[in-house]
C-alpha cells in the first residue's frame, strides 16, 4: 500500500547490516534498486541537490529530468539556466559519468526506482486560496506521471515544499493509479540558502527525512539515510514522521523570515529615535539565547521560499480554523511591503520630493548575492516605486539580465515602461550622471568600489541610499556624499559619530597612493587578483613603480580566493578596481585620465582544459578583450609599453625540444593556445600600424603560494591532503606527460625585467618581441607528485589513465637563451625547493581548514 503496508508487511524481515546493503543494487525487502536516482524537476533545487549527489556518489547513476527542453538542453550546456557559486564546477565533473540531464520522464522513471520530486509549488493566482495556499497541481502531476509509467516498486521523495499532509494527496493520486507495484513516499525539505546552495549541500547543518512508521516505510527511509551518508554524518540526519518533515520546512521559513521583519520593524524605530539598527543588533546577537543570525537590517527579504512558504502557513491555519495563529504570522509578510516601500519612500522624499526625469543608479537587483534570482526581490518594489515617480532607473547587477527582471514584473502585474528601466553593463556606467546611488543587492564587490571616484561622476548633491547596511557611511560622507543607511537616522549637521560597521574596515588604498612611483614608471596591470598578475604587482610596487590594478574577478574558480589576493595586494599599497577587459569606456577613461607609461597585461581566461566546456569565454576574453586593450592603448597619450601574458600552449602540437621563439606555432593543440597565438599576431599588428611597443611572454606552467587552484601542484596537494586520488594523464604507449614547471619568483624575475627592457611606444623605437620564460629543466609528472609527496610527508594514490582529448600536449620544454641575452633572465628555484615553499604556503594559508568555496571547488 501507499504508506508502506504490502500484502506481507507483517512479516519479521531479516536484518541487513549497512555496509551489505549499500553494496546490494537492489535492497532485500522492498526490491527497489539503489543505484540509481531519478529527479523530476530541473530548477533551483532538483539541479543543484542531485548533482551533489552525483558527486559525492560515484556508484549512483543521477538523472535529472524534466519536460522544459530549454531548461535541459542549458544544463547539458556550457551555460547552466541557474547560477550558484561552486554548481558549474560539480555539473562539470559529473555530467556525462554519472550525472545526465534528459527530458525523457518516462525513461528515468522506469530505470530508477528512487524518484526526487522536486518540482515547483507556487502560490496559487486564483481560486480557493488564491495569493496564500500553494499550486500543488505540478506534484499531482508527478504523482500521475510516476503511475503511468512504474514498472516495479519506487521511493517516491517530496523535495519541493509542501504543506502538510501533501504526501496523503499523493497517495490518493499513486492509489488511484496502482498497478502491482508498491510505492513508499517520503519527505526531504530542502534547507538551502541561495548563494551558499552548494556549500549547504556538501557540509548542511542537516538533513531532514520524514516517512510512514511501518517497518516497510522506515526501511524506505534508511535506504536515502544511507544515501546522504556518504558525506553527511550520521548524526546530521535527522528521521521524522511524514507530517513533522512537512511542517519543518514551513516553520523553519517561517521563523528566519520572522527574526527579519522584526529587526526591519525596529530599524525604522532606530531612524526615528536616532539609534543604530546594527549596533543594536550587534548587542542582542551576543546573546546566547537569540544568536547573531538574520539580525541584519535590510530593505527587505525576497527568494522563492520565505514570503511563498509564510503564506502557506497562514492558509494551512485559517483552513484549520486558527485565524489569530493566521494574523501573526501573515504579519511578517505585512512588515516586509512595508518596509520596502517605506525605504522607496524615503529616496524620493530625500531627493526634494521628486524624482521625475532623474537618473537613479541601482546597485544590485538580485534578492541576494551570489545569485542571479529575482524571485520576490525588494528591488521589484522599489524601483517600480522609482518609476512611477519618473525616475530614470539604471540598474547594474553582476548576475541579473533585464528579461528576468522584467518577467518578474510581468508575474507581479507591475507595468514597466522599459524606456525607464536601463541595465548597465558596469557600475560606473549606471552611477554616471546620476543623482544617486540606491544599494539593493549586498554584493561584495560593492563594498571595494572606489566611491571616491562616483562621486566626481554624479550631480550634486550626491545621495547614496544603502539597503543593506555594507558601506562604510562615515567614509562615504567625508568623500561628500549624502548618506541614508537602512536603520540609521540623518546626521544633524556638524554631528560627530562613529562610522556604523559591524567592524572596523581596514584602510582602503587610494589610487593616488597606488600610482605613486619614484621610479618614474607608472603601470596598469590587468588581473591582479590572479595568479602571475598579484606577485608582479607585488614586485614592481615593492621597487617604487606606480601600479593599479584591474581584475573582473571571474568564476572559473572561487572569486573569494581572487578578492583574498587583492585584499593582500592592498597591503602591499596596491589597489585593483573591478573592471572587465571588455569594458572599453572605463579602459579607455582609466588611460585617460592616469598617464601609464607601462601596462601589464596579464588578464586572461585560463586553462586548457576548460576551454573544451567554455569556448565562448577564451573568445571574449582573450581576444576580445585583449583587443579593447590595444585599442585604448593606441588612443591613449602617451602610448604605453605593453608587456604582455602569452603561454608556452602556443607551441601545441611541435614536437621539436627544447621550444624556441623561431619555432614555428601554427598548430595550436587547444582553444586556449589559439587565443594567445591570436594575441601574439594581434600585436603584431599593433606594433607595425600604430608603433605600440609590445613584448609577449610565454610563460611555462607556473606554480607556488597564491597559485590556481586548477593547476596540478594546488590540485594534487589538496587531493592527497583529502586522501582522494590523483588523476595521472598518460600519452601513448603509456608514456609520462613531461611539464617545465616553473617557480613563480622566477617569472616574476623575467617578468620585472621585460617591463625595463621594452622601448618606448614609438614608430621610431617600438619592437616586438615573443620571450621565453620557463625553467628550462621539463620533468614528468609523476616526479611533481613525489615532490609533492616529500613536501608533506604524505603518500599520493596514483590513477594512471589515457590522457582525454581536452587540448593537452604530450611535452613542453622551454629554451630560455633569448630571455638570458635580453633579460638577464637565470631561473634558479629547483622543482623540490619550489614546491616546498608552495607547501610551506598552503600550510599556513589553509591551517584551519580548506574554505567553503574551495572545499567545494573541483577542477577539471
Amino acid at each position: 500500500s501507499i504508506f508502506g503496508y504490502r500484502s506481507n508487511s507483517g512479516l519479521v524481515r531479516p536484518r541487513v547490516s549497512r555496509a551489505s546493503r549499500a553494496a546490494m543494487a537492489t535492497h532485500p525487502t522492498l526490491g527497489v534498486r539503489m543505484d540509481r536516482i531519478c529527479c523530476i524537476g530541473a530548477g533551483y533545487v532538483g539541479g543543484p541537490t542531485c548533482a551533489t549527489i552525483a558527486l559525492k556518489c560515484p556508484h549512483v547513476k543521477v538523472t535529472i529530468v524534466d519536460m522544459n527542453e530549454a531548461r535541459i538542453k542549458a544544463w547539458n550546456s556550457d551555460e547552466l539556466p541557474i547560477y550558484e557559486p561552486g554548481l558549474n564546477e560539480v555539473v562539470q565533473a559529473c555530467r556525462g559519468r554519472n550525472l545526465f540531464f534528459s527530458t525523457d520522464v518516462k525513461g528515468a522513471i522506469q530505470e530508477a526506482d528512487i524518484i526526487f520530486a522536486s518540482v515547483n509549488t507556487p502560490t496559487k493566482t486564483k481560486g480557493v486560496g488564491a495569493g496564500r495556499a500553494a499550486d500543488l497541481r505540478f506534484i499531482e502531476s508527478v504523482g500521475r506521471t510516476v503511475a503511468m509509467h512504474a514498472n516495479g516498486n519506487k521511493i517516491i521523495i517530496e523535495k519541493s515544499t509542501v504543506p502538510v499532509k501533501t504526501a496523503e494527496a499523493l497517495a490518493q493520486v499513486l492509489a488511484a493509479n496502482k498497478g502491482s507495484q508498491d510505492y513508499w513516499i517520503l519527505s526531504n525539505p530542502e534547507f538551502l540558502a541561495e548563494g551558499t546552495a552548494m556549500r549547504d549541500l556538501a557540509a548542511p547543518d542537516r538533513v531532514l527525512i520524514g516517512g510512514p512508521t511501518t517497518i516497510d516505510g522506515l526501511a524506505a527511509a534508511q535506504v536515502l539515510v544511507d544515501i546522504y551518508a556518504n558525506w553527511v554524518p550520521r548524526e546530521r540526519i535527522l528521521t521524522t514522521n511524514l507530517w513533522s518533515s512537512e511542517l519543518s520546512k514551513l516553520v523553519a521559513n517561517a521563523m528566519l523570515a520572522q527574526r527579519v521583519s522584526s529587526v526591519n520593524s525596529i530599524s525604522q524605530l532606530c531612524e526615528k529615535t536616532g539609534a543604530n539598527v546594527t549596533e543594536v543588533s550587534r548587542a542582542i546577537g551576543k546573546d546566547s539565547r537569540i544568536g547573531p543570525k538574520f539580525l541584519g537590517a535590510s530593505v527587505g527579504f525576497g527568494g522563492s521560499c520565505f514570503q511563498k512558504d509564510i503564506l502557506n502557513l497562514v492558509y494551512i491555519c485559517e483552513s484549520e480554523g486558527l485565524a489569530e495563529v493566521a494574523r501573526y504570522w501573515q504579519q511578517v509578510v505585512d512588515m516586509n511591503e512595508h518596509q520596502k516601500a517605506t525605504f522607496a519612500r524615503r529616496i524620493i522624499s530625500s531627493l526634494f520630493n521628486t524624482v521625475t526625469g532623474k537618473k537613479i543608479a541601482v546597485l544590485g537587483f538580485a534578492f541576494k548575492k551570489d545569485t542571479g534570482d529575482v524571485r520576490e526581490t525588494p528591488a521589484l518594489t522599489v524601483c517600480h516605486m522609482l518609476m512611477q515617480d519618473g525616475a530614470l532607473v539604471h540598474v547594474y547587477d553582476p548576475k541579473v539580465k533585464k528579461e528576468d527582471a522584467l518577467t518578474e514584473f510581468r508575474y507581479h502585474n507591475m507595468q514597466v515602461d522599459e524606456s525607464r528601466l536601463i541595465f548597465c553593463p558596469s557600475a560606473q556606467a549606471a552611477v554616471d550622471g546620476s543623482h544617486a546611488i540606491v544599494v539593493l543587492t549586498e554584493w561584495d564587490e560593492f563594498k571595494s568600489y572606489n566611491y571616491a571616484e562616483f562621486y566626481t561622476m554624479m550631480m550634486k548633491p550626491a545621495f547614496l541610499f544603502d539597503g543593506r547596511g555594507i558601506l562604510n557611511r562615515g567614509q562615504l560622507e567625508r568623500i561628500g556624499f549624502e548618506v541614508h543607511t537602512i536603520g540609521q537616522a540623518k546626521r544633524e549637521e556638524g554631528a560627530v559619530v562613529a562610522d556604523a560597521t559591524p567592524e572596523p574596515a581596514a584602510k582602503r588604498v587610494s589610487i593616488e597612493e597606488s600610482l605613486k612611483s619614484t621610479t618614474g614608471k607608472v603601470i596598469l596591470v590587468t588581473g591582479t587578483a590572479g595568479f602571475v598578475g598579484f606577485h608582479a604587482a607585488q614586485a614592481l610596487k615593492k621597487r617604487g613603480d606606480g601600479v593599479l590594478g584591474i581584475d573582473c574577478y571571474h568564476t572559473y574558480y572561487p572569486p573569494s580566493y581572487k578578492r583574498a589576493r587583492a585584499k593582500a595586494l592592498e597591503e602591499h599599497g596596491v589597489l585593483t578596481l573591478d573592471m572587465d577587459l571588455n569594458d572599453a569606456e572605463g579602459l579607455n577613461g582609466l588611460l585617460r585620465k592616469f598617464k601609464f607609461t607601462h601596462i601589464l597585461a596579464l588578464a586572461a581566461q585560463a586553462g586548457v582544459r576548460y576551454a573544451t566546456k567554455d569556448p565562448a569565454s577564451y573568445v571574449k576574453s582573450n581576444i576580445e578583450g585583449f583587443m579593447t586593450l590595444l585599442e585604448a592603448a593606441r588612443n591613449a597619450e602617451p602610448k604605453p609599453r605593453i608587456v604582455y601574458a602569452s603561454s608556452s600552449s602556443v607551441y601545441g602540437l611541435n614536437t621539436k625540444v627544447p621550444f624556441a621563439e623561431t619555432d614555428v606555432v601554427d598548430q595550436p593543440a587547444s582553444l586556449y593556445a589559439a587565443t594567445k597565438k591570436s594575441n601574439e599576431m594581434m600585436a603584431h599588428t599593433y606594433r607595425h600600424v600604430y608603433g605600440l611597443s609590445v613584448i609577449g611572454l610565454r610563460f611555462f606552467t607556473v606554480y607556488g603560494p597564491w597559485g590556481r587552484p586548477d593547476m596540478a601542484a594546488w590540485s594534487f596537494t589538496t587531493k592527497i591532503m583529502k586522501g582522494e586520488p590523483l588523476k595521472i594523464f598518460q600519452g601513448p604507449n603509456e608514456s609520462e606527460l613531461e611539464r617545465d614547471f616553473t617557480y613563480i619568483d622566477d617569472i616574476i624575475q623575467g617578468t620585472v625585467a621585460a617591463v625595463d627592457y621594452i622601448s618606448p611606444s614609438t614608430k621610431e623605437e617600438a619592437m616586438c618581441k615573443v620571450i621565453n620564460l620557463g625553467n628550462k629543466d621539463p620533468v614528468t609528472v609523476s616526479y611533481l607528485v613525489d615532490c609533492l609527496e616529500n613536501a608533506l610527508g604524505k603518500k599520493a594514490i596514483r590513477q594512471y589513465m589515457p590522457m582525454p582529448p581536452t587540448g593537452d600536449v604530450l611535452k613542453t620544454s622551454a629554451d630560455v637563451t633569448l630571455a638570458g641575452k635580453e633579460l638577464g633572465y637565470k631561473p634558479t628555484t629547483s622543482l623540490q625547493e619550489g614546491i616546498n615553499k608552495f607547501i610551506a604556503w598552503y600550510k599556513e594559508y589553509y591551517k584551519d581548514g580548506l574554505d567553503a568555496d574551495m572545499d567545494a571547488y573541483v577542477p577539471m
